[in-house]
């Protein structure tokens, strides 16, 4: 299940002999057991990929479609897979899955809701950077100054349509690639978080935990997760409402 928050993106189904293409604002909900193929996509796309488990049927979900939720839908789907998306501790995760499957089962398609405003070109070029330029070194000002805007305005337009600021997005950009990146085992643990762009294993503890919480050592017994709602991956992930 994808939610686009901006832009537009396009899916094959070979299978049904049929394509599908959500906008900004839109649910495009692929089934298992089909499969998908990506047909294109804008160039400002974002989106969240939601990827549902063992998951209670829900006539919705059943079949191929694109429809568009509610914006207070949406908000609590953005929401909660953000916070799925940086793997919270197993009670979080579990209360958060059960929170997103009330949620699911309340839907309604809602064609005349409002679309989300495009992002500014700016926040875009600034979450790029920080999703494909890794560093500790990646300032507010250096940030600022490839996005081609004040640091000012850039802080207060990147929290206004992404819900966090640009170096909070550089954290967890950070956090993010260390967790899909690591193995699970300790000797592993610093070439890892090298390799997510920490300068030294103390630095990188201390994001770990303003973005997690907790230890990565403590993080990591439960690296798989459980339950029935995941966000499985993401792609330029955007939280405008």
């Amino acid at each position: 299940m994808n939610l686009i928050m901006s832009g537009r993106i396009a899916y094959r189904l070979p299978d049904l002999d049929l394509e599908l293409e959500a906008e900004a604002g839109q649910l495009m909900v692929l089934p298992a057991g089909h499969r998908h193929e990506l047909a294109r996509t804008s160039e400002e796309v974002t989106l969240w990929v939601i990827e549902l488990n063992n998951f209670e049927p829900l006539p919705w979900l059943e079949k191929p479609a694109v429809l568009t939720p509610s914006v207070a839908f949406r908000k609590e789907m953005v929401a909660g897979a953000r916070r799925l998306w940086l793997r919270p501790p197993l009670p979080e995760c579990e209360e958060v899955q059960g929170k997103l499957a009330e949620l699911l089962a309340t839907f309604e398609d809602s064609p005349d809701a409002p679309r989300p405003a495009p992002l500014h070109p700016a926040v875009l070029r600034a979450k790029h950077i920080c999703e494909n330029h890794l560093s500790d070194e990646l300032d507010a000002a250096t940030l600022a100054r490839e996005s081609g805007l004040s640091s000012s305005r850039l802080a207060h337009l990147f929290t206004a349509q992404v819900g966090v600021s640009p170096l909070q997005y550089r954290n967890f950009s950070q956090v993010q690639h260390f967790i899909r990146n690591y193995s699970g085992d300790e000797r592993s643990l610093l070439r890892s978080a090298l390799a997510a762009g920490f300068g030294s294993y103390a630095q990188f503890h201390r994001v770990f935990w303003q973005v997690c919480g907790e230890r990565p050592t403590s993080h990591f017994k439960w690296l798989k997760g459980s339950g029935q709602v995941d966000v499985h991956r993401t792609l330029l992930t955007a939280s405008a409402p």
